[in-house]
Formats: C-alpha cells, structure tokens, sequence
C-alpha cells in the first residue's frame, strides 16, 4: 500500500499483478517515480483500460468504454451537440483521420480548445482508475510509440486522485502502517513540494508533517475531518514526501553562506516576449504553435520540416534553420504566452531530431522506404466507413436500468444499473440510482449497503440532488428524521422545481 523506494523499484519491473494487492495509486507512484517508459494495461470484468508512460510521464489512456472517447466526453460536456457529433465522427471514420481534426475543421473547435478538451478527456480516463479496487495489471515494456502530444503530471494526478476518487476503505487500510508512528517531510525526497498544487487542507497537514506528528496528532493540530487527513498523507507517503521521522535521511548542515565582499551587478529582468504582440497576433500565434503541437508526433522528418521526398542537403538545411527560427522556445517566454515556451521547446527538440535523421543520407533512405510502404499499404485497403462498436455504453445501460426500475423490475434494473455504475464509478447519479434501486428491491436487506453506497455518491459529487433526495427518504423511512430532514433541505434546493423532497419533509411534519 505505501512502498519503500525498493519495493517501488520492484514494482515498476514487475510485469501482472492483481489491484487488490497493489492499489493503482501505489502503481501509478512506481511507474511515475522510477520514470518508466511502459503501456500500463488493466482489466477489471469487461472493463479494459490501458495507460502509456513516457519516463514516468503519463502521456495516453485508452479505455473500451463509449464515453471516455473524446467525442462522447465532448457531448457531454457541451462543447458540441449531438447532431455536430455524428455526421463528425462518420466523416472522420470515412477519412482515415481524427475527430478532432475533422471538428476543427468544420470550426466546431479551435485548436487549443482541442487540445484543452484532449487533456481533460485524459486526465477523466485516468481518475477513474483510482476507483477501481479489484482487476488485474500487465505491463509492457516493448509497445509502440505512440502518437499522442499529451502529458499528465502524474504526482499530481495521484494526490487529485486519491483525494478525491479513491474509495475510503482502502484509504484507511493503507495509511493503517503509519499509526502510532511520527512523520515527518522528506524535502528532498522524489517529489517536491513545489512542483505540487496543494489544497488548503493538504497544506496544513505538511505544515503539521513538518513538525513531526503522529497521525492522531495532526487530527488535533489541523482540526481536519479525519477521512481529509488519511486521504493527503497517503498520496504523500506514495509520493516520498510524507515519510516515518526514522526513515528520513540524516543530512549535514550547510555550510554559512559566505560574506560578499562587493556588491554583485544587477541582473537585468528577462524579457517578457509575448508583451510585445497585440491581442490578434498573440491569438494567432497560439493557434499556431497549439496546432502543429496537436500532430508532431504523428509526423515523420519529411512532414515535420515540410519537405519534399526529393529534397537535398541544401534544402533540408534551409527549412531546417527557418523552422528553428519560428520555434525557438525563448521566443514564447512570458505570462502573456502561457506555456507555449514548453510547447515549443518540444517543437524545437523535434525538429533537431528531424534533421539528425534527414541529414544523414542512410537514415533518410530508409526513411523514404518506410513511406512508400506505407504508402502501398494504404493503397491497398479499401475505403472504410466503419465505426467501432464494441465499446461499453455505460449510458445505454443506464438508461435501460431507468426503465425497469421505473416498471418496477429491481431485480432486472440492478442488473442495468450495476453495469453502468461500474463502466463510469465516478458518476454520482449512476450511483444515486443503483443505491436507490437496490433498497427498494429489498428495504431491509439493503438498506445500509444502500445508505453507504449514496453517502459515497454525495462525496463524489455534493451537487447530486437525487442522492440527497434518496438518502433523505431511506433515512426517513428508518427513524433517523433529523438526517432525513437534513437530506431534503438540500435535495430541495438542488433539484427545483421537482417537488419530491417537499413531499418528503411534509411527511416528516416539519416546517418548510
């Protein structure tokens, strides 16, 4: 659960294993610390997903799941509509190329808006691995490159998953090595603080952890809710930063900085280059640089450098320097730029690669063998207008649940509604409905799986107004009116106009 640095070593060798000994968090920790270049590959019943890691970067994620593709996580969210979407995604079918090169091109998006949606799509596609408990893990370490321009931050993305996705028994059965013991900041461990976002409660517990305390102590100390304090300090002690006081490593002090015996220069202040561009240029040079970031790495040396295939020496030098020249990175430095610098760094590293390659007359033979084969191959298959279907539809099944929950089917409906909950765990409404469906197939059977599993929904997301309107209703229904009430008053405001929690409170006999 919280790995020493040799047990961590030994984890990202590894090659399968099972989630319910080595929690996906602690993986995503090996993996990401040890900066492996691996496919991570899960399978958890139909379930598959698989996540590729460049040097402990996390830089793709695939998943069989209908929703997690990048034009159902757009409908969803509403940056287009259903009727964009279709005629989209059979065009691109159709073409061989991207949805969101075809989206792009119809001006549905523009490039950082891809890009930004791209990131997310992935960084959604990840944290719903930290709500997996069970399954199985392969480890690849021969996959293909893949063509993807992304990267995750993936200490980040752990300490944001385990906040806020992992579920809280196995929270608590991890940090369970660390009772009684006092802890302290390794600051100079794998990870470091500075190169994290910490929330104001993860803050404090540092700012406790750095004075040395025992868990119970910093309950004390930060006055957190002990399932907050249990969260950040196991996605700090996978990350090497929380760490027992006996095992933090034994440093000298430093030596006294020595006196200055004259007064240094002053160092000019860098040059903020994105200043000087006007609104529309700055615009344009973003779309620009975010564009050719989107495709780079689906490029080979000819495309990279737009060259033609019978180019010489001289050429390749000439479009070699001018594409040096519109993306040397320290032209893009500034808080006017944002993070283009970074973009075009890798632009500019690529583009070096390139012409290594295309400089080199063996390199740049086999280069042009590889791309008439492709060519051939190309040539060979016939147009295709195919569209996957074998994805998990986790919303067809949801809404097929709804249906016989609403026949009164429990038994056939939790069958839907389990399936569904289980392709998207992070849908507090899929699970607000399944909780809902198991109790009133047996009430009192399951009424405390089916409290438990609405609280875990209302986590997740407070803004579930079914899952408070539910927990009011079981709570009423077993003599805890006080709970109840409180579940309808904020039922009540989520789901106006809807009336049910109304109801639910005029039942109780209380004041509106």
């Amino acid at each position: 659960m919280i790995p020493t640095p040799e047990e961590r070593q030994d984890l990202a060798r590894k090659r399968q294993g099972s989630l319910a000994e080595v929690p996906f968090p602690a993986l995503l920790a090996a993996l990401a610390l040890e900066e492996r270049t691996v496919v991570l590959e899960l399978e958890r019943r139909q379930l598959q997903k698989s996540v590729t890691f460049e040097f402990g970067q996390v830089v793709d994620a695939r998943s069989n799941l209908a929703h997690e593709t990048l034009g159902r996580y757009l409908v969803a969210e509403g940056k287009i509509r259903e009727d964009e979407f279709t005629p989209a995604l059979a065009l691109s079918a159709a073409r061989g190329v991207p949805l969101g090169e075809i989206l792009v091109e119809k001006k549905l998006l523009t490039h950082e808006e891809l890009f930004r949606s791209l990131q997310q799509n992935l960084a959604k596609k990840l944290l719903d691995l930290f709500t997996w408990t069970d399954g199985t893990y392969h480890l690849v370490f021969d996959a293909p490159e893949t063509g993807s321009p992304l990267k995750v931050n993936a200490p980040q993305l752990l300490l944001t998953g385990v906040t806020k996705f992992s579920p809280q028994a196995q929270v608590d059965l991890a940090v369970g090595a660390l009772v009684g013991k006092s802890l302290g900041v390794d600051a100079e461990g794998p990870v470091r603080l500075s190169d994290l976002k910490l929330s104001p409660a993860q803050s404090a517990v540092v700012q406790a952890l750095e004075k040395g305390r025992r868990i119970d102590e910093l309950a004390m100390e930060t006055a957190l809710p002990f399932p907050e304090i249990t969260r950040a300090l196991w996605a700090l002690a996978l990350l090497g930063v929380a760490v027992p006081a006996d095992r933090l490593p034994k440093r000298p002090k430093p030596p006294p900085a020595p006196v200055p015996t004259a007064t240094p220069a002053p160092v000019p202040p860098p040059v903020e280059r994105g200043t000087r561009l006007d609104p529309i240029e700055r615009d344009l040079l973003r779309n620009r640089i975010v564009e050719e970031y989107l495709s780079y790495r689906r490029q080979d040396p000819f495309d990279l450098l737009q060259l033609p295939e019978d180019a010489g020496l001289p050429l390749i030098e000439r479009r070699f320097l001018f594409y040096c020249r519109t993306h040397a990175p320290w032209e893009f430095e500034g808080p006017e730029l944002g993070d283009l610098a970074e973009k075009a760094r890798d632009l500019f590293l690529a583009g070096v690669r390139a012409y290594s390659q295309l400089s080199n007359a063996q390199e740049r033979a086999t280069l042009l063998t590889r791309r008439r084969t492709l060519r051939e191959e190309k040539s060979r298959l016939p147009p295709s207008m195919v569209i996957k279907t074998d994805l998990l539809d986790s919303e067809l099944q949801f809404k097929k649940g709804l249906q016989l929950k609403a026949a009164g089917r429990y038994p056939e409906a939790l069958l839907q509604l389990e399936f569904a909950a289980d392709c998207d765990p992070g849908n507090a409404l899929y699970r607000a409905e399944l909780a809902d469906c198991r109790y009133r197939s047996m009430p009192e059977v399951h009424a405390k799986q089916a409290l438990s599993e609405l609280k875990e929904a209302i986590r997740l997301d407070a803004n579930c107004g079914l899952a408070h309107y539910y927990l009011g209703e079981i709570e009423r229904l077993h003599g805890s009116p006080t709970a109840a009430e409180e579940a309808y008053r904020k039922a009540m405001r989520l789901l106006a106009p809807d009336r049910r929690p109304i109801e639910g409170l005029k039942a109780l006999k209380v004041k509106l």
